[in-house]
């Protein structure tokens, strides 16, 4: 579950979490087969009947034919991480090609972006596919589309602002429909240290502007692309189109958590009285003072004090323990406990009995000999020469080969006496010594031309003598 997490993005984790509590229609926390159906369309995997019931059987382990939040994101996730992203850059095409002509045409892009309430200009649009257009035919096609796209979908960072807006409304196309339009910020102004943003997942807020402005409420989570914060109560009515609808459910209607921009909102402290009742106050600003080993983070965490106000401390809220146990780890009261330790130069760390049960002794690494098949692959194949670099090459062999011979005596004289001639008319004292110093330094180039005149040399001699 843990690499799982790693390997998803903070946008297809709020995806499963949305899916789930949208269509968790009795808040149980379990799904049925019919509101599994419709939750794993609605991340689009449209799964036949067949399927679906495979992954209830597969996590189902009381046979109540319901599957828990922590088994949907795992069986979900897996499918997000394996799905081909080129069959979504091809999806993606295919919403641009409205008149399915193959082509992206400067029309239908206009037309989009109309639809999109993008105001691009004409030029800025044109700029646009002459960013695809490799052939230069004016239009895109297919695989113009999927050489550029392949290039940009991982880093949003490369693409012009332009562009980079545009892709994230076709993202929202095909997403789900529920979703509201999120802002994306560059990876350089995010905040992805807590010790910046200085709330964390638990702790209370304020919303100061928007429509819940003046709500007082808990953070849900964070989501790092965006800089929002998803809260318990910031929720809004959406409406999810009939083909989504769960079992059971008769109204268009649903509530969602709306996202907070970072910005709009302020922390908000509690405080106990001497009667014993809560009392919440806003932070405008927090200040940091030391550091404390939190056994909650398993880490080093900084001590937030408010601002003017450094005797108030705002204590860090206690984290969502959301790992669950696959039965094969190691618990971690006994990961604390060394089971093999090291007591003298003499003998080593691991039992030689153990290295073949730690790494395989038949693995490629191990061998010194390289089949032909391996050989073949370091190896390729060279490639046959085309008519035309056979005429250049027999051109080239019949010029005669070009032969390094030293400077005639002449010559030397003739520039020696040039540079004599120069030197004279220098009279700052520090150009000549410069000049000197440069005269010392030996040229890598001209030493090794030196050494092939040297070595001709020679070898016209040994050729003299044994003729």
């Amino acid at each position: 579950m843990s690499n799982l997490k790693a390997e998803l993005l903070n946008e297809q984790k709020q995806e499963i979490r949305e899916a789930f509590s949208l269509f968790d229609m009795n808040n149980d926390g379990l799904l049925d087969y019919h509101e599994l159906k419709v939750a794993l369309k609605a991340l689009g995997f449209d799964l036949p009947k067949r399927e679906v019931l495979d992954i209830i059987r597969e996590y189902d382990t009381d046979d109540r034919n319901l599957i828990s939040y922590e088994n949907f994101f795992h069986a979900v996730g897996e499918r997000i991480v394996n799905r081909d992203p080129m069959e979504e850059i091809r999806r993606a095409f295919k919403l641009f090609d409205e008149d399915n002509t193959g082509k992206i045409s400067f029309r239908n892009l206009k037309k989009v972006a109309r639809e999109l309430g993008e105001n691009l200009t004409d030029e800025e649009l044109r700029a646009m596919i002459d960013e695809f257009d490799l052939d230069e035919d004016g239009e895109i096609n297919e695989q113009e589309f999927i050489s550029n796209m392949s290039r940009f979908v991982k880093s949003m960072e490369k693409l012009s602002p332009a562009l980079r807006e545009n892709v994230i409304k076709q993202r929202e196309r095909m997403s789900l429909p529920t979703h509201s339009p999120r802002r994306y910020i560059p990876k350089a102004e995010r905040k992805h240290d807590l010790k910046e943003r200085g709330i964390a997942k638990g702790d209370y807020v304020y919303i100061t502007k928007g429509q819940y402005k003046g709500t007082l409420t808990r953070v849900y989570d964070y989501e790092e692309s965006s800089g929002s914060f998803t809260t318990h109560d910031a929720l809004k009515q959406v409406i999810v189109p009939k083909e989504f609808w769960a079992d059971g459910q008769t109204s268009p209607l649903i509530r969602a958590p709306e996202p907070i921009p970072q910005e709009h909102v302020k922390l908000a402290a509690r405080e106990v009285d001497d009667k014993g009742s809560i009392k919440h106050f806003v932070v405008d600003e927090v200040v940091y003072k030391g550091e404390y080993y939190d056994d909650r983070y398993k880490k080093w965490m900084p001590r937030r004090f408010v601002k003017h106000h450094e005797h108030i401390e705002v204590p860090w809220p206690t984290p969502d323990n959301d790992y669950v146990d696959s039965g094969r780890a190691a618990k971690e009261s006994e990961a604390h406990y060394k089971t093999f330790e090291l007591q003298t130069i003499a003998k080593p760390l691991i039992p030689q009995g153990v290295l073949n049960e730690l790494r395989n002794p038949y693995s490629k690494h191990k061998k010194k000999i390289l089949s032909d098949v391996e050989a073949r692959r370091l190896n390729e194949p060279t490639m046959p020469l085309t008519p035309e670099q056979k005429i250049y090459l027999a051109k080239k062999a019949k010029e005669p080969k070009k032969e390094l011979e030293p400077l005639s005596e002449e010559v030397k004289e003739f520039i020696g006496q040039r540079m004599a001639e120069h030197l004279s008319r220098i009279e700052n004292p520090n150009l000549l010594a410069h000049l000197e110093a440069l005269s010392k330094v030996q040229i890598p180039d001209f030493k090794k031309t030196m050494q092939k005149i040297e070595e001709n040399q020679r070898a016209e001699e040994n050729q003299r003598e044994q003729q």
